[in-house]
């Protein structure tokens, strides 16, 4: 079983920058998945910023999903780069 993503940031050139719950990190390139037609709408910029975390996947509101197995085996590990604003899962506690 592939670790859970964390946390993630966008970042220019449809690369997303990514930390795993292992520990790992690094930056995924986009950019190949975007000529086919399920992801081609995320060559919309304003439509690409709208990910968000589902279930431990980055995930945008069309459906379309990119599994943390295809980001681990093709990430760019990397530290994480200073000044950008990671996103993680909004999760809701039930008092």
């Amino acid at each position: 079983m592939y670790p859970e993503i964390r946390s993630f940031a966008l970042l220019a050139a449809n690369k997303i920058y990514v930390e795993f719950s292992s520990g790992e990190s690094g930056t995924f390139n986009m950019s190949p998945y975007l000529k086919s037609s399920f992801f081609s709408v995320l060559s919309n910029e304003e439509y690409f910023r709208r990910a968000h975390l589902e279930f431990g996947v980055i995930t945008w509101p069309n459906g379309q999903d990119i599994s943390p197995a295809t980001i681990l085996l093709e990430i760019i590990p990397c530290e994480r780069p200073k000044g950008i604003e990671l996103k993680t899962a909004n999760i809701c506690a039930i008092a």
